[in-house]
């Protein structure tokens, strides 16, 4: 560069042409933000380019080198990540007869220029296809191609260079091409501007607003400057070479002997760009400023302009699937006297948290209250399910269940309060109550005892009839046994008279304990008009049909109110497990998430908003599926 200023200070001197300075802002380092997203908030990611003092972009940043600026906080970035971008690229043609000069081959210099082109764009990987375009005087002749079409146009434009005069219509024309809306975020820009030397006075305050316009869109021009040796000093020169320092490029002078310098040298630093992460700190909603500040590889610090951007944060929504309102602690049903011991003894809660704000994020703790004392609390996964004990609850009443949950950014709600009603039933107390929990003991035990009674009168006798026996063995040892007749021993014999007696049999009342209901696998949860949920028992789907309407003969839930038809819908159990809702050509109509339910139907998803009329309800089931999720999609900002 300083080898054309001597020169061009001496004509402008001897000639008295003003000349603008040049530029020195393009060579001060620069670190740009844009396209913020925070449609993954609480992360937020952006594009960032950095330029160092040379003006090339700064390649090989690390996570540690970059500090984020939220609304002037300091925060550490999780990623920085250096991306490979394709180029958008015009390359302008100022015609003029210099550029129709032969070597002694008979090939012009255009066409040296133009074979130089084609050859760097045919090198060019087509994984990473770049946007070229030409244009001449007489406007676009290729607007934003492929590599591979930009040689095909390139080989067939034969512009006539010797009846051509030099002007700036090119370089206007290529400014507005490349101006145009980049086709993917973060695609840089250039123009390549082959020239012969303008003789124009006013050459340079023609220049000026082209300039301007290029710096103000990020453009860079590079300039090939196509003349004779002879007019590389010219003041004409001298201001080209100004245009590209001013626009972050740089000029080559070629006079037919000199040897091109690979394109690519120029163009590899626009294809580079850096992706950037980081975890906010923002709880609140409203607009905030987002800054970045880098440390150079070269040393020093630079920090980019405070991107401002919008964000709506809202505290997350926890609310219970399917709650029991109605519990009943009794003694066990193999027990029933049992009076230490009352089922069920714990009660399982499940929630739901919704983030109203539409961004998902991680809890940090949810808690179970009743009566406002906490019951149960949750500070890891799974966050949305509770016990509830009941041991402490002996006897009957109604208490209050709330559920707060807590997000990673500290902002928390709290559900609206669900009366549960908790009723005991104690078992039978006293002496007949005693004999009643016993009864097997105590019959068991007067067996045993009969059985004994019985054992001592019968060994006792038996222990008599051998006494008596030994008695009259020893009266008949004193008589003569020949001689005395043996005394015949008979035994009477007792017998019983037989009788048939017929049976009566009673008719024994089973013992059946008592059978809960079976819970629904999904169920209407009535919501108020505020978005809470309504202290009002939720509608079970049992059975394969239902019909909802105010017609107590036709109908199998009844819905009091005058929004309500006779019979307004209709659930039918699909085959599948689904539930399948349809309107009955009701007055008030049937929706779903705020539209209409169509003529076939709808199948009802998991958390679907339903009305009936002005009534509204929240479908839930039993088992929730799992959450999706969220895909990251970068939109291209029309």
């Amino acid at each position: 560069m300083r080898k054309f200023l001597i020169p061009l200070i001496t004509i402008s001197l001897l000639l008295g042409v003003g000349i603008p300075a040049y530029a020195q802002g393009q060579t001060a380092a620069s670190v740009i933000v844009y396209n913020v997203d925070t449609s993954t908030f609480p992360t937020i990611t952006g594009f960032v380019d950095v330029i160092d003092s040379n003006g090339i972009f700064a390649s090989g940043l690390k996570p540690e080198a970059v500090s984020i600026i939220e609304n002037g906080q300091p925060l550490p970035a999780d990623a920085f990540t250096e991306l490979a971008i394709p180029l958008q690229l015009v390359v302008a043609f100022n015609q003029g007869e210099a550029l129709d000069a032969r070597n002694a081959n008979g090939i012009s210099r255009f066409q040296r220029v133009a074979q130089v082109i084609a050859q760097w764009a045919q090198s060019r990987p087509p994984d990473l296809p770049d946007d070229l375009s030409l244009v001449s005087q007489a406007g676009p002749v290729i607007n934003h191609a492929s590599p591979a079409d930009f040689i095909v146009g390139l080989q067939g434009f034969q512009p006539d260079m010797r009846t051509a005069t030099p002007n700036l219509q090119s370089l206007s024309a290529a400014l507005d091409v490349v101006s145009a809306q980049t086709p993917r975020i973060g695609v840089k820009r250039a123009v390549l501007f082959i020239t012969p030397q303008m003789g124009d006075p006013n050459l340079a305050s023609a220049l000026e607003p082209l300039i301007q316009r290029a710096i103000e869109n990020r453009i860079r021009v590079f300039v090939w400057y196509v003349d004779a040796n002879t007019t590389f000093t010219t003041t004409s020169a001298a201001i080209f070479n100004n245009l590209a320092i001013q626009t972050g490029g740089s000029m080559f002078q070629f006079s037919g002997e000199e040897r091109f310098p690979d394109p690519e040298v120029y163009f590899a630093p626009l294809r580079r760009i850096y992706n950037l992460s980081y975890t906010s700190h923002l709880n609140f909603s409203g607009d905030h400023t987002l800054a970045l500040q880098v440390n150079l590889p070269s040393g020093g610090t630079v920090t980019s302009e405070a991107q401002p951007f919008n964000l709506n944060v809202q505290p997350p929504n926890p609310f219970p699937v399917d709650p029991s309102l109605q519990i009943t602690r009794q003694a066990p049903e193999d027990d029933p006297f049992n009076t230490e011991v009352l089922l069920p003894e714990t009660q399982d809660i499940e929630i739901i948290v919704e983030f109203p704000d539409g961004y998902e994020r991680p809890l940090a703790s949810t808690t179970l209250y009743v009566d406002g004392v906490a019951a149960d609390e949750n500070t890891t996964e799974p966050f949305t399910k509770f016990t509830w004990d009941l041991k402490p609850y002996t006897t009957s009443g109604e208490h209050q269940l709330t559920v707060e949950a807590v997000d990673t950014l500290g902002l928390s709600k709290t559900s609206m309060a669900l009366p549960v009603v908790i009723t005991v039933i104690k078992p039978p107390s006293g002496p007949a109550a005693f004999l009643a929990k016993y009864r097997t003991q105590l019959t068991i035990g007067a067996i045993v005892l009969a059985g004994l009674v019985l054992f001592a009168i019968l060994l006792g006798g038996r222990l008599r009839f051998l006494s008596l026996r030994a008695i009259q063995e020893q009266r008949r040892a004193h008589n003569d046994p020949l001689t005395q007749p043996l005394p015949a021993m008979t035994e009477k014999a007792a017998t019983a008279k037989e009788r048939n007696l017929k049976r009566q049999t009673k008719p024994v009342k089973a013992k059946t304990g008592k059978t809960s209901e079976s819970e629904a696998a999904a169920s209407l949860v009535r919501v108020n008009p505020d978005g809470q949920f309504a202290a009002v028992p939720p509608i079970p789907l049992n059975g394969t049909e239902i019909l909802i309407g105010t017609d107590p003969v036709q109908c199998t839930q009844i819905l009091d109110d005058p929004s309500i038809s006779p019979v307004h819908a209709r659930i039918r159990a699909t085959d599948d497990g689904g539930y399948l809702l349809q309107d009955s050509q009701s007055i008030a109509g049937t929706w779903v998430n705020f539209e209409p339910v169509p003529k076939e139907g709808y199948r009802l998803e998991h958390g679907d908003m339903v009305n009936f009329g002005q009534l509204k309800y929240r479908f839930m089931l039993r088992t929730p599926p799992p959450p999706r999720t969220p895909k990251i999609i970068y939109v291209n900002p029309e």
